[in-house]
């Protein structure tokens, strides 16, 4: 069965007893991450290292029983366990084949996966197998942002008018982790007086203006390396993942290179603007522009695939992934000074 991340919560009771295994995959770190907790959440009430276990794509490939051997060891620990495949890819169709077939237990897979195209073999056995649910994660839409506002704030107990949405909306980072970060915040902040304000917001929750992940972008492909810095210090230090931070980089350049295809086929800055940016980030258009501009084709493409060798790295060399990370960010903000002084 296919699902969509907005339905877990719907699909509680069904996750814990209709399915043996669920398959999270797609281009939004965050949101898969996010999904991936709530699935533990449901299927273990007091997640531990004995109900939880964590399994690597190095642990199969020396033993590719792992999963079922897991699975099928009974522990007098825990009442279930949850067996988390971190990185899942084709190469391990066969064996999550054998899991769902020779588990005797109610132990259960969680796999968790970068974008699967449709023609892969793994999506397409889980999305044909009805013992596992597969849901896609993508970057947030405005209703999917929205949802998690509202469902959280309720979840609560806050009361709230729907210019506060609109607010929270307008003021929270399109990654889902950050934003329920921040809401986290917001609710502690409110203490027992659970009746939001825009005060409130103001004070914890601040202006997109300010959002350190459009900072850190921006400065990144302006060559700006002090505020870079700065913003990934930040970032790093309130728990944002390495590789989200790559992710999120490739999408910023992705968008940039979408401006300069329609920039060379004549489209206007604000219908440029208005493909490629947020609502949220629209007062930052003359900047995307002047980055449009800057950034020739080919760098770009460069920048981009350098990028997707930093996630690799970050995941399989014993490098400290945040020092993969300033690295990268150094040499592309380098060659974002050299372009602006057009040494190219």
């Amino acid at each position: 069965m296919k699902a969509k991340p907005i339905q877990i919560d719907a699909l509680k009771s069904q996750i814990k007893t209709n399915y043996k295994a669920v398959l999270l995959f797609g281009t939004d770190f965050s949101v898969v991450e996010d999904c991936a907790q709530q699935i533990i959440k449901i299927i273990i009430s007091k997640p531990d290292d004995f109900s939880v276990i964590k399994v690597s794509k190095s642990q199969i490939k020396e033993t590719p029983t792992i999963l079922t051997d897991e699975a099928n060891t009974i522990s007098f620990l825990t009442e279930r366990k949850l067996i988390w495949l971190k990185d899942a890819d084709n190469t391990h169709t066969n064996i999550i084949e054998s899991f769902i077939d020779n588990v005797k237990t109610n132990s259960f897979l969680l796999l968790t996966a970068d974008n699967l195209l449709k023609n892969s073999s793994l999506r397409l056995f889980c999305e044909n197998n009805p013992y596992i649910l597969t849901i896609a994660c993508y970057e947030d839409s405005e209703k999917d942002i929205r949802f998690l506002i509202q469902n959280t704030l309720k979840s609560n107990n806050c009361t709230f008018s729907a210019n506060i949405i609109d607010l929270l909306y307008h003021r929270l980072n399109e990654n889902r982790l950050t934003t329920k970060n921040e809401l986290e915040k917001l609710v502690t902040y409110l203490g027992k007086n659970k009746d939001i304000t825009e005060k409130d917001i103001e004070a914890i929750i601040p202006d997109i203006t300010d959002s350190t992940t459009d900072i850190l972008c921006f400065a990144v492909s302006g060559g700006v390396q002090d505020e870079a810095d700065k913003s990934i210090q930040i970032l790093l230090s309130n728990g944002e993942n390495p590789v989200s931070i790559v992710r999120i980089l490739s999408a910023h350049f992705n968008r940039i290179l979408l401006g300069a295809d329609l920039l060379s086929k004549n489209e206007s800055s604000d219908a440029i603007c208005k493909k490629i940016l947020r609502s949220n980030q629209y007062m930052l258009k003359d900047k995307m522009m002047s980055h449009i501009y800057m950034w020739k084709k080919e760098y770009i493409l460069k920048t981009i695939e350098l990028l997707t060798d930093t996630e690799i790295q970050t995941k399989s060399t014993g490098i400290p992934s945040d020092i993969v990370l300033q690295r990268t960010i150094t040499m592309i903000a380098g060659l974002a000074r050299k372009l602006k002084r057009k040494q190219f």
